[in-house]
Protein backbone atom coordinates (compact mmCIF):
# COMPACT_ATOMS: atom_id res chain seq x y z
CA UNK A 1 0.00 0.00 0.00
CA UNK A 2 1.24 3.68 -0.39
CA UNK A 3 -0.13 6.64 2.19
CA UNK A 4 -0.26 10.58 0.31
CA UNK A 5 0.12 12.66 2.99
CA UNK A 6 -1.01 16.76 2.17
CA UNK A 7 -3.06 19.27 3.76
CA UNK A 8 -6.58 19.29 3.02
CA UNK A 9 -8.82 19.00 1.73
CA UNK A 10 -7.03 18.81 -1.89
CA UNK A 11 -7.91 17.70 -5.33
CA UNK A 12 -4.69 16.96 -6.75
CA UNK A 13 -4.93 12.61 -6.05
CA UNK A 14 -8.88 12.69 -6.90
CA UNK A 15 -8.59 10.64 -10.30
CA UNK A 16 -6.46 8.21 -8.94
CA UNK A 17 -9.30 5.45 -8.40
CA UNK A 18 -9.97 5.67 -12.29
CA UNK A 19 -6.45 5.05 -13.07
CA UNK A 20 -6.55 0.92 -13.97
CA UNK A 21 -3.65 -0.82 -11.96
CA UNK A 22 -3.04 1.66 -9.67
CA UNK A 23 -1.86 -0.10 -6.68
CA UNK A 24 -3.87 -0.09 -3.67
CA UNK A 25 -3.22 3.43 -1.33
CA UNK A 26 -4.85 5.95 1.50
CA UNK A 27 -5.30 9.41 1.29
CA UNK A 28 -4.03 11.08 4.81
CA UNK A 29 -4.42 14.48 5.87
CA UNK A 30 -1.70 15.90 8.45
CA UNK A 31 -4.44 16.17 11.02
CA UNK A 32 -5.06 12.65 10.70
CA UNK A 33 -1.31 11.78 10.32
CA UNK A 34 -0.40 13.90 13.38
CA UNK A 35 -3.21 12.59 15.27
CA UNK A 36 -3.48 9.31 14.90
CA UNK A 37 -2.36 6.52 17.47
CA UNK A 38 -1.73 3.66 15.14
CA UNK A 39 -0.60 3.69 11.19
CA UNK A 40 -0.71 1.00 8.64
CA UNK A 41 2.69 -0.87 6.90
CA UNK A 42 2.97 1.23 3.37
CA UNK A 43 5.24 3.51 1.97
CA UNK A 44 4.67 6.79 2.68
CA UNK A 45 4.82 9.87 0.66
CA UNK A 46 4.74 13.28 2.58
CA UNK A 47 3.87 16.33 0.15
CA UNK A 48 2.48 19.90 0.30
CA UNK A 49 5.06 21.02 2.38
CA UNK A 50 4.88 25.27 1.41
CA UNK A 51 1.53 24.97 3.15
CA UNK A 52 3.00 23.49 6.77
CA UNK A 53 3.87 26.14 9.17
CA UNK A 54 7.14 25.76 11.32
CA UNK A 55 5.85 23.91 13.71
CA UNK A 56 3.74 21.17 11.45
CA UNK A 57 7.09 21.05 9.72
CA UNK A 58 8.48 19.60 12.56
CA UNK A 59 5.49 17.49 13.60
CA UNK A 60 5.48 15.88 10.39
CA UNK A 61 9.42 15.55 10.63
CA UNK A 62 9.06 13.40 13.56
CA UNK A 63 6.32 11.37 12.29
CA UNK A 64 8.67 10.61 9.20
CA UNK A 65 11.34 9.29 11.17
CA UNK A 66 8.89 7.24 12.96
CA UNK A 67 7.79 5.43 10.19
CA UNK A 68 11.27 5.07 9.14
CA UNK A 69 12.35 3.65 12.71
CA UNK A 70 9.94 0.71 12.08
CA UNK A 71 11.32 -0.02 8.58
CA UNK A 72 8.65 1.39 5.99
CA UNK A 73 9.79 3.18 3.06
CA UNK A 74 9.01 7.15 3.25
CA UNK A 75 9.43 9.59 0.49
CA UNK A 76 10.11 13.32 0.87
CA UNK A 77 11.38 14.12 4.24
CA UNK A 78 9.64 17.46 6.02
CA UNK A 79 12.95 18.30 7.72
CA UNK A 80 15.18 18.41 4.32
CA UNK A 81 12.62 19.21 1.62
CA UNK A 82 13.79 22.67 0.12
CA UNK A 83 11.28 25.16 -0.70
CA UNK A 84 10.72 27.14 -4.20
CA UNK A 85 12.96 30.10 -3.50
CA UNK A 86 15.94 28.21 -1.79
CA UNK A 87 15.68 25.58 -4.91
CA UNK A 88 16.17 27.77 -7.46
CA UNK A 89 18.25 30.34 -5.88
CA UNK A 90 20.68 26.95 -5.27
CA UNK A 91 19.83 25.76 -9.22
CA UNK A 92 21.40 29.57 -10.57
CA UNK A 93 24.37 29.61 -8.16
CA UNK A 94 25.17 26.07 -9.11
CA UNK A 95 24.95 27.05 -13.12
CA UNK A 96 22.13 24.96 -13.44
CA UNK A 97 19.68 27.85 -14.00
CA UNK A 98 20.70 30.16 -16.25
CA UNK A 99 18.06 32.83 -14.25
CA UNK A 100 18.46 34.09 -11.60
CA UNK A 101 15.68 34.27 -8.15
CA UNK A 102 15.15 37.36 -5.68
CA UNK A 103 12.78 37.88 -2.73
CA UNK A 104 10.61 41.00 -2.96
CA UNK A 105 12.48 42.77 0.01
CA UNK A 106 15.46 42.53 -1.72
CA UNK A 107 14.29 43.93 -4.73
CA UNK A 108 17.03 46.64 -4.98
CA UNK A 109 19.20 44.05 -6.14
CA UNK A 110 17.38 42.91 -8.87
CA UNK A 111 19.83 43.84 -11.67
CA UNK A 112 18.66 41.66 -14.49
CA UNK A 113 15.27 42.27 -16.27
CA UNK A 114 12.74 41.67 -17.77
CA UNK A 115 11.70 40.07 -14.42
CA UNK A 116 7.67 39.05 -12.62
CA UNK A 117 6.58 38.50 -9.59
CA UNK A 118 4.92 35.27 -8.17
CA UNK A 119 4.06 33.71 -4.67
CA UNK A 120 6.90 31.40 -3.05
CA UNK A 121 4.24 29.20 -1.50
CA UNK A 122 0.88 28.05 -3.72
CA UNK A 123 0.96 26.83 -7.22
CA UNK A 124 -1.13 30.25 -8.80
CA UNK A 125 1.71 31.04 -11.41
CA UNK A 126 2.85 34.47 -12.28
CA UNK A 127 1.16 37.28 -10.35
CA UNK A 128 2.41 39.91 -13.54
CA UNK A 129 3.14 40.06 -16.93
CA UNK A 130 6.89 40.73 -17.21
CA UNK A 131 7.90 43.96 -15.99
CA UNK A 132 10.85 45.32 -17.60
CA UNK A 133 12.86 47.89 -14.66
CA UNK A 134 13.11 48.83 -11.34
CA UNK A 135 10.82 51.15 -11.18
CA UNK A 136 8.22 49.06 -12.52
CA UNK A 137 9.23 46.39 -10.67
CA UNK A 138 8.58 48.71 -7.62
CA UNK A 139 5.08 49.76 -8.27
CA UNK A 140 3.96 46.06 -9.26
CA UNK A 141 5.66 45.12 -5.85
CA UNK A 142 3.40 47.73 -3.48
CA UNK A 143 0.52 46.54 -5.91
CA UNK A 144 0.62 42.97 -4.91
CA UNK A 145 1.14 44.22 -1.32
CA UNK A 146 -2.05 46.27 -1.30
CA UNK A 147 -4.10 42.96 -2.73
CA UNK A 148 -3.07 41.47 0.34
CA UNK A 149 -0.03 39.18 -0.48
CA UNK A 150 2.72 39.07 2.04
CA UNK A 151 6.19 40.36 1.75
CA UNK A 152 7.93 37.09 2.57
CA UNK A 153 5.98 34.84 0.59
CA UNK A 154 6.89 37.28 -2.77
CA UNK A 155 9.27 36.19 -5.10
CA UNK A 156 11.06 38.10 -8.30
CA UNK A 157 11.96 35.60 -10.98
CA UNK A 158 14.22 36.75 -13.90
CA UNK A 159 12.52 35.64 -17.79
CA UNK A 160 13.67 32.65 -19.26
CA UNK A 161 11.79 31.02 -21.74
CA UNK A 162 12.08 30.06 -25.25
CA UNK A 163 9.07 29.71 -28.00
CA UNK A 164 8.83 26.72 -30.21
CA UNK A 165 7.49 29.01 -33.05
CA UNK A 166 6.02 32.24 -32.79
CA UNK A 167 3.04 32.59 -30.83
CA UNK A 168 4.12 28.79 -29.39
CA UNK A 169 5.60 28.01 -25.56
CA UNK A 170 5.84 24.62 -24.54
CA UNK A 171 6.37 23.50 -20.79
CA UNK A 172 7.59 19.69 -19.95
CA UNK A 173 6.64 18.00 -17.05
CA UNK A 174 8.46 15.27 -15.18
CA UNK A 175 7.72 13.01 -12.42
CA UNK A 176 9.92 11.48 -9.93
CA UNK A 177 9.03 8.25 -8.02
CA UNK A 178 11.25 7.13 -5.95
CA UNK A 179 14.66 6.14 -8.09
CA UNK A 180 12.32 6.90 -11.06
CA UNK A 181 12.00 9.71 -13.50
CA UNK A 182 8.50 9.48 -15.89
CA UNK A 183 8.02 11.94 -18.37
CA UNK A 184 4.60 13.23 -18.86
CA UNK A 185 2.63 15.31 -21.05
CA UNK A 186 3.56 19.05 -21.64
CA UNK A 187 1.86 22.15 -21.82
CA UNK A 188 1.55 24.04 -24.86
CA UNK A 189 0.58 27.76 -24.71
CA UNK A 190 0.33 30.85 -26.80
CA UNK A 191 1.26 32.80 -23.59
CA UNK A 192 5.03 32.19 -22.44
CA UNK A 193 3.78 31.50 -18.88
CA UNK A 194 2.41 28.06 -19.96
CA UNK A 195 0.26 27.13 -17.23
CA UNK A 196 -2.85 25.38 -18.42
CA UNK A 197 -2.34 25.52 -22.46
CA UNK A 198 -4.25 26.81 -24.86
CA UNK A 199 -6.81 24.52 -26.84
CA UNK A 200 -5.45 24.81 -30.95
CA UNK A 201 -2.30 26.45 -30.58
CA UNK A 202 -0.27 23.41 -31.48
CA UNK A 203 -0.87 21.02 -34.21
CA UNK A 204 -0.28 17.76 -35.18
CA UNK A 205 3.40 18.15 -35.90
CA UNK A 206 4.17 19.62 -32.49
CA UNK A 207 2.35 16.15 -30.70
CA UNK A 208 3.99 13.85 -32.99
CA UNK A 209 7.14 15.20 -31.86
CA UNK A 210 5.97 15.06 -28.47
CA UNK A 211 5.49 11.28 -28.65
CA UNK A 212 8.39 10.80 -30.15
CA UNK A 213 10.48 12.69 -27.12
CA UNK A 214 8.19 10.97 -24.35
CA UNK A 215 9.28 7.97 -24.05
CA UNK A 216 13.57 9.14 -24.20
CA UNK A 217 15.48 9.53 -21.05
CA UNK A 218 17.17 12.32 -22.78
CA UNK A 219 16.85 14.64 -19.67
CA UNK A 220 17.10 12.49 -16.89
CA UNK A 221 20.01 12.79 -15.73
CA UNK A 222 19.79 16.64 -15.48
CA UNK A 223 15.98 16.04 -13.81
CA UNK A 224 17.47 13.91 -11.10
CA UNK A 225 20.24 16.10 -10.24
CA UNK A 226 17.48 18.74 -9.57
CA UNK A 227 15.11 16.72 -7.35
CA UNK A 228 18.38 15.70 -5.32
CA UNK A 229 19.08 19.85 -4.64
CA UNK A 230 15.55 19.92 -3.71
CA UNK A 231 15.94 16.59 -1.69
CA UNK A 232 12.69 15.11 -3.00
CA UNK A 233 11.80 11.61 -3.45
CA UNK A 234 8.15 12.35 -5.03
CA UNK A 235 7.18 15.34 -7.00
CA UNK A 236 6.58 16.84 -10.61
CA UNK A 237 9.53 19.08 -12.21
CA UNK A 238 8.28 21.72 -14.62
CA UNK A 239 11.00 22.95 -17.08
CA UNK A 240 11.37 24.23 -20.40
CA UNK A 241 14.42 24.11 -22.68
CA UNK A 242 16.27 27.30 -23.30
CA UNK A 243 18.91 26.37 -26.00
CA UNK A 244 18.52 23.37 -25.23
CA UNK A 245 19.39 23.20 -21.85
CA UNK A 246 16.56 22.06 -18.97
CA UNK A 247 15.76 24.83 -16.98
CA UNK A 248 13.67 24.26 -14.12
CA UNK A 249 10.46 26.04 -13.41
CA UNK A 250 9.01 24.50 -10.08
CA UNK A 251 9.42 21.03 -8.52
CA UNK A 252 6.05 20.14 -6.93
CA UNK A 253 5.50 17.61 -4.12
CA UNK A 254 1.79 17.16 -4.51
CA UNK A 255 1.19 17.29 -8.10
CA UNK A 256 -1.93 16.74 -9.85
CA UNK A 257 -2.14 13.19 -11.24
CA UNK A 258 -4.78 13.47 -13.80
CA UNK A 259 -5.74 11.51 -16.73
CA UNK A 260 -6.44 12.18 -20.88
CA UNK A 261 -8.83 10.30 -22.33
CA UNK A 262 -10.13 12.99 -25.11
CA UNK A 263 -8.17 14.92 -27.74
CA UNK A 264 -8.69 15.63 -30.87
CA UNK A 265 -5.00 14.55 -31.65
CA UNK A 266 -4.16 10.64 -31.71
CA UNK A 267 -0.34 11.12 -31.16
CA UNK A 268 -0.93 13.33 -28.09
CA UNK A 269 -3.92 10.52 -27.16
CA UNK A 270 -1.11 7.89 -27.26
CA UNK A 271 1.60 9.70 -25.48
CA UNK A 272 -1.07 10.38 -22.63
CA UNK A 273 -1.83 6.25 -22.47
CA UNK A 274 2.01 5.81 -22.09
CA UNK A 275 2.98 8.09 -19.42
CA UNK A 276 0.31 6.56 -17.21
CA UNK A 277 1.13 3.28 -17.72
CA UNK A 278 4.85 4.10 -17.18
CA UNK A 279 3.55 6.59 -13.85
CA UNK A 280 1.48 3.31 -12.56
CA UNK A 281 4.53 1.06 -13.31
CA UNK A 282 6.64 3.62 -10.92
CA UNK A 283 4.59 3.47 -8.44
CA UNK A 284 4.40 -0.24 -8.24
CA UNK A 285 8.22 -0.28 -8.03
CA UNK A 286 7.80 1.77 -4.48
CA UNK A 287 4.33 -0.44 -3.32
CA UNK A 288 4.67 -1.77 0.20
CA UNK A 289 3.08 -5.20 1.25
CA UNK A 290 1.27 -5.62 4.08
CA UNK A 291 2.71 -5.79 7.51
CA UNK A 292 2.31 -4.58 11.31
CA UNK A 293 0.88 -0.99 11.87
CA UNK A 294 3.09 1.02 13.72
CA UNK A 295 2.02 2.53 16.97
CA UNK A 296 2.82 5.88 17.51
CA UNK A 297 5.26 6.37 20.59
CA UNK A 298 7.23 9.52 19.44
CA UNK A 299 7.54 11.82 22.52
CA UNK A 300 6.20 15.49 20.57
CA UNK A 301 3.78 13.94 18.78
CA UNK A 302 2.19 12.35 21.83
CA UNK A 303 2.29 15.28 23.55
CA UNK A 304 0.64 17.66 20.70
CA UNK A 305 -1.70 14.93 20.23
CA UNK A 306 -2.54 15.51 24.39
CA UNK A 307 -2.63 19.24 23.76
CA UNK A 308 -5.23 18.99 20.88
CA UNK A 309 -7.81 17.12 22.97
CA UNK A 310 -7.62 19.84 25.44
CA UNK A 311 -8.34 22.44 22.76
CA UNK A 312 -11.24 20.93 21.83
CA UNK A 313 -12.73 20.70 25.46
CA UNK A 314 -11.74 24.50 25.86
CA UNK A 315 -13.24 27.47 25.01
CA UNK A 316 -11.29 30.09 26.68
CA UNK A 317 -10.68 33.35 25.40
CA UNK A 318 -7.33 35.86 25.94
Amino acid sequence: MICFVLTWPQRTLKRLRKIPGFPPYQIWSYDALLRARKLPHATWIFTDFDRLSSWELELAAHACRELRGAGMRVLNDPALATGRFDLLRSLHGSGFNRFSVWRASESSSVDRFPVFLRTEAAHRGPLTDLIEDAAGLEREIARALEQGHPLRNLMVVEYCAQPLATGLFRKHAAFRVGDRIVNTLAVHDSHWAAKYGKHGVADESVYREELDNIGKDTHEAALMRAFDMARLDYGRADFALVDGSVQIYEINSNPTIGRTLEHPSPFRLESARLAEAWLVAAFHGIDSPPGPALRVADVLLLEQRRQDRFMLRSRWVI
